[in-house]
């Protein structure tokens, strides 16, 4: 049986954490693949927190039956019916609406630089960006980042837990977990108990998996056709990118604020 995640937003993480993606970073499947790539050539990488093999593989092959009958022939028809600048439009739409999750967590991580950043970031794109679909801030020096509350948890020096497959979400664990019950409180769609706003959340939910998945057609099943254990390699890049993404791409933690204690950090590579 072919075992391939279903939306591979889990583990491209942060890319990051359970439904964190950094959308906009799966536009060059290229350079995503390279990455997996890169990550998964020590397979052993991970295997100390994966107490639940087991469970976890079995689920990683249902996840994969769901992806396999739904998601990808949807994200091939989404890919047909849509223009490459749409699709961009689209990403760069999705990660503009989570900035009050990434607001919220850069300012809990003591990380107000960045916070502001945010702020700058959301402001110029929904205004001269036409709603966040463009993305004039990147141009302007204001770099895209993610931040999720399982990253939050992780700078407070909350262990990761077990690494676990989630039915349908894919990659985690139980810390990622919490984190991203945490971060659906935080969006404000959430607490808008309208007909209309229950739309916007099932339409925003499965767009982003399409949107997610799209690009990653091809070069998964590149490295699924490549790979001596899928299920192997995956966790190892799912836990090596998510290090990265808690570090916020830093190797030097000198310059990390004065919060909580980051022996995980030692973990990366």
């Amino acid at each position: 049986m072919k075992l391939k995640p279903i939306i591979i937003a889990m583990a491209v993480i942060s890319m990051t954490g359970v439904g964190h993606a950094q959308i906009s970073d799966a536009g060059d499947p290229e350079i995503l693949a390279e990455e997996i790539r890169r990550s998964t050539t020590n397979l052993s990488y991970g295997a100390e927190s994966d107490p639940w093999e087991g469970f976890n593989r079995a689920m990683f092959a249902f996840n994969n039956e769901i992806d396999t009958a739904f998601i990808v022939p949807s994200a091939r028809l989404y890919r047909a019916v849509t223009h490459k600048k749409q699709r961009k439009g689209i990403r760069n739409f999705l990660a503009n609406a989570r900035t009050p999750i990434i607001l919220v967590n850069d300012l809990l991580q003591g990380e107000f630089g960045r916070a502001g950043k945010t702020i700058s970031r959301f402001a110029v794109n929904t205004t001269i960006g036409f709603g966040g679909m463009g993305d004039p801030a990147e141009r302007m020096g204001i770099p895209q980042h993610s931040e999720d509350f399982g990253q939050t948890l992780a700078v407070w020096g909350i262990p990761t837990g077990p690494y676990v497959i989630l039915p349908i979400f894919g990659p985690s664990s139980v810390r990622d977990g919490l984190g991203a019950a945490v971060d659906t409180a935080i969006d404000p769609v959430f607490w808008v108990r309208t007909d209309a706003a229950r739309y916007v959340r099932y339409s925003r939910a499965g767009l982003t998996a399409l949107s997610v998945r799209e690009p990653l057609i091809e070069p998964l099943e590149e490295i699924e056709a490549n790979s001596l254990d899928f299920y192997a390699s995956f966790r190892s890049f799912y836990r090596q990118s998510r290090n990265r993404e808690i570090a916020n791409g830093r190797t030097n933690f000198e310059d990390l604020p004065d919060i909580g204690d980051f022996e995980e950090f030692d973990e990366i590579e």
